[in-house]
């Protein structure tokens, strides 16, 4: 093997390894997301916990969807309820 065709093989599994821990980061950013927006049904929360993970809102209310499956309309329905008890 020549020089370069070493040192490409070795950037190539430097990329490899690069993009893998990537992943791995941005598995564990949107796991976070998920966990700290459901801690609170209050209007605009999950869109704050969006915007501070660089997601969208509506990804976001995809992955908690998925994760708890209803928890948005329990939260939606819970906001109402404050609403018109005048909270």
């Amino acid at each position: 093997m020549s020089g370069m065709t070493a040192n490409l093989d070795a950037l190539r599994r430097t990329a490899d390894k690069s993009a893998k821990k990537a992943q791995d980061d941005r598995d564990a950013l949107l796991t976070a997301a998920v966990a700290e927006a459901v801690t609170s049904d209050a209007y605009g929360h999950l869109s704050a916990v969006a915007k501070r993970a660089g997601i969208t809102s509506q990804y976001l209310r995809t992955l908690v969807e998925e994760e708890h499956p209803g928890w948005l309309t329990e939260a939606a329905a819970k906001r109402a309820a404050r609403k018109s008890a005048g909270q």
